[in-house]
């Protein structure tokens, strides 16, 4: 899949180079059969979210449903890099990257933008779907979102898309939704977000409830089971 790359930030550029150590030492210390460590799968997790903790406005895209946005090249190839999700506009503590303030909802040319960020709020009423190889998904944390004019509720999101592994809130367990794109992340960057975001809410914010790392979808129905 064609994907556009920037310039990648000083912050940025020493997480990859202590994961590429961490990575490195892993793989001299373990025969190559050996799955990671959990010390290389949290440096993993860790440089895919940078959680700065601020209560106000927010997009939580953890459950979306999302749609394909086709880009055609000057040679007649067709391809996606980006997907549009429809995301829920809460208000409450959630981790994402970037200050409070620049987190903060803006007002320009009559419309309302805001990021999407995490927090665990749908963790009691939803499960983690977790698909395999190949699926195509969107990394939403920290994509930019408009306020839908008529639902302030709801807003769209415009967010990468990925190819792999990934674990998402929507899809109701359903093995068929893998079929769909859903707002998610690497399964190992999804149980970091989930226990980080609990920890740090049990640690810093004690009179708040926050529930727990989500349970994984156990036996998934398929449509119309």
């Amino acid at each position: 899949m064609r994907r556009l790359v920037g310039r990648p930030s000083p912050s940025w550029s020493w997480s990859l180079a202590v994961l590429l150590a961490l990575v490195a030492w892993n793989a001299a210390a373990q025969p190559p059969a050996d799955p990671p460590s959990p010390a290389v799968l949290s440096a993993i997790a860790a440089t895919e979210f940078q959680s700065t903790f601020c209560e106000g406005t927010y997009a939580l895209c953890i459950k979306a449903p999302c749609s394909a946005i086709p880009t055609l090249d000057r040679i007649g190839n067709y391809y996606v890099e980006h997907a549009l999700c429809e995301c829920d506009v809460v208000r409450g503590w959630s981790m994402g990257p970037g200050s409070c303030p620049d987190r903060a909802p803006m007002e320009q040319h009559g419309r309302t933008y805001l990021i999407s960020t995490y927090s665990n709020l749908y963790n009691a009423e939803e499960k983690t779907l977790t698909c395999g190889e190949g699926t195509t998904w969107a990394w939403c944390y920290g994509a930019p979102c408009v306020v839908d004019e008529k639902d302030p509720s709801k807003a769209t999101c415009t967010c990468p898309v990925e190819t792999g592994p990934g674990s998402t809130l929507g899809g109701d367990c359903r093995t068929d939704a893998c079929g769909g794109i859903w707002s998610a992340a690497t399964p190992a960057g999804d149980a970091f977000a989930n226990r980080h975001y609990y920890d740090w809410m049990q640690r810093n914010q004690p009179g708040v409830s926050v529930d727990p790392p989500a349970a994984a979808c156990t036996a998934p129905p398929a449509s119309g089971d």
